[in-house]
């Protein structure tokens, strides 16, 4: 009896230092409404058209894939909640997760899922994930909660395309009409908010989906405020008009860091961008390599990030950082302005003046300038084109640019990283490919990496794909970028990825909550 006397005096000691220790962190709180800032909006209301990075961060919040991506990169579970591979590694079964709740109240069902992949391949609807879905040959309905895909041939990374919902997203069967790229509004998701309103220019709202079949959002609804410059977004975070916002002013993230602003904390995504310069390489100038490879080499990587970014950024000659796995040891172009005036003179550059094109919102007038000073060393002559993100969109899809600066993601696997590069079937109607590039032999190396399952042998592949573009050059790589949210102090528990995502499997806007 003393011996269990004392256990239990123990263990009552124990619970009470512990409650003293932890009793700071306070359980999460429901209600609310937490205001994030913005840099970009929305540009249409189609879930499976145009999902570039901020309208796959924003729609996010409403819609889903059928699998996710932890914050560790592993593939977890979603909609489907387990899936079955065929021998011949050409067919996937998933069974649906049962109970899920599109936001107008139907039950989603395989149908909806074939309907979503089925509108994505056919080529009149313009869909993003066409090329991710290249490898799709049909979708089958086996039962209301079962789903087959069928594939032309294995594809090695068809989990990871299945965690994107810019492969596409589970929308309700006939919910889009067939060629209509910008509906009237959004069709329904499955996703932890529901949209609400979409007033360009002022706000995008969002309430919780009290029917979520996972983790319920804390907040009652998030309401999202373009607020283009970044210096007036971190002024509307101190002044408390907003509670978070994205992209923080890089002079101010080392005082963050450092704790000398008091009231405001930070998120930290690692590898949330890269910035590139793209060439159209189908029309002049920039069909003229020579003039591409004068471009290159006349320009200084390390100068452009450090005037843009403080010094926090990376440079770097590939789509993938030195040390990743997918970097390769290939000669890039490199800052020479002796070769690079030697180039230009056998391009046969007669003095025109070039447009080099960026999107509002971004640090591309920094950027740009930089650019501007350091060809005008060569002789080359630059006027700074910057445009509204929906403008510079359609611009960059049909070709009438000449050359522009750009972000990129941060892709898990080389494949999706070079396949933007491939060629399309209309110059004028570009996807992916907005530079315009096009080389048989080049597409035929992604082809082969796609299928091939040896990893030393796509590996070789990929030396050889990287080789080609650092070689023809559609696009000069700068560097990369982290990114930081800053939040009021009464903002918990908000956590991104290392790309920066609104809504991340796991955190993100639903995982946060407000205490005031």
């Amino acid at each position: 009896m003393k011996k269990l006397a004392l256990l239990n005096l123990c263990l009552m000691l124990f619970l009470g230092a512990a409650s003293l220790l932890y009793g700071a962190a306070a359980p999460p709180k429901r209600g609310g409404t937490i205001t994030l800032a913005i840099s970009k909006e929305l540009a249409i209301m189609n879930p499976l058209v145009n999902t570039s990075s901020t309208e796959a961060r924003i729609r996010e919040l409403m819609y889903e894939p059928l699998l996710a991506k932890d914050l560790k990169g592993a593939v977890q579970p979603r909609l489907a909640e387990s899936w079955e591979i065929s021998k011949d590694r050409k067919a996937y079964t998933f069974k649906l997760r049962r109970g899920v709740k599109f936001h107008n109240g139907a039950e989603l069902t395989a149908d909806d899922i074939k309907f979503a992949i089925d509108y994505t391949l056919n080529p009149k609807n313009g869909a993003y994930g066409l090329e991710e879905l290249s490898a799709v040959e049909r979708a089958e309905v086996v039962d209301k909660h079962t789903l087959r895909i069928h594939l032309k041939q294995h594809n090695a990374l068809f989990l990871t395309v299945l965690t994107e919902i810019r492969s596409f997203s589970a929308i309700p069967k006939e919910s889009l009409a067939e060629g209509i790229r910008k509906p009237a509004t959004f069709p329904a998701g499955t996703g932890p908010f529901k949209f609400v309103e979409w007033l360009p220019g002022q706000r995008i709202v969002f309430d919780r989906h009290d029917d979520y079949w996972g983790h319920k959002a804390y907040v009652d609804r998030v309401i999202m405020k373009e607020i283009g410059d970044a210096t007036v977004r971190f002024t509307a975070l101190q002044a408390g008009d907003v509670d978070i916002i994205e992209r923080t002013p890089y002079e101010w993230v080392q005082q963050l860091v450092e704790g000398k602003i008091k009231g405001v904390g930070y998120a930290k995504a690692a590898r949330a961008g890269a910035r590139n310069l793209e060439f159209n390489v189908f029309d002049p100038p920039f069909n003229n390599k020579k003039l591409r490879l004068a471009i290159a080499h006349a320009l200084d990587r390390k100068e452009i990030m450090q005037a843009a970014y403080h010094g926090l950024a990376e440079i770097g000659d590939q789509r993938f950082p030195k040390g990743h796995h997918w970097y390769f040891d290939i000669p890039a172009a490199q800052y020479d302005i002796n070769k690079a005036r030697a180039l230009l003179k056998e391009s046969g550059y007669k003095g025109e003046t070039l447009e080099l094109m960026g999107n509002r919102g971004e640090v591309a007038d920094v950027e740009g300038a930089v650019i501007q000073a350091q060809l005008r060393k060569i002789g080359v002559k630059v006027e700074l084109k910057i445009l509204e993100r929906a403008s510079a969109l359609e611009a960059r899809r049909q070709g009438k640019y000449m050359f522009k600066l750009a972000g990129g993601s941060d892709y898990p696997d080389p494949l999706p990283a070079y396949e933007e590069y491939a060629c399309e079937p209309d110059p004028r109607k570009r996807r992916l490919n907005e530079s315009g590039y096009c080389d048989k032999e080049y597409d035929a190396l992604l082809r082969k990496a796609e299928s091939e399952i040896d990893q030393d042998k796509r590996r070789a592949l990929f030396k050889q794909i990287v080789t080609k573009v650092v070689q023809d050059l559609p696009i000069f790589p700068i560097g990369f970028t982290p990114r930081f949210f800053t939040f009021r102090d009464h903002v918990k528990s908000f956590v991104t990825n290392g790309s920066g995502d609104f809504e991340p499997w796991g955190a993100g806007l639903s995982r946060a909550w407000v205490d005031k």
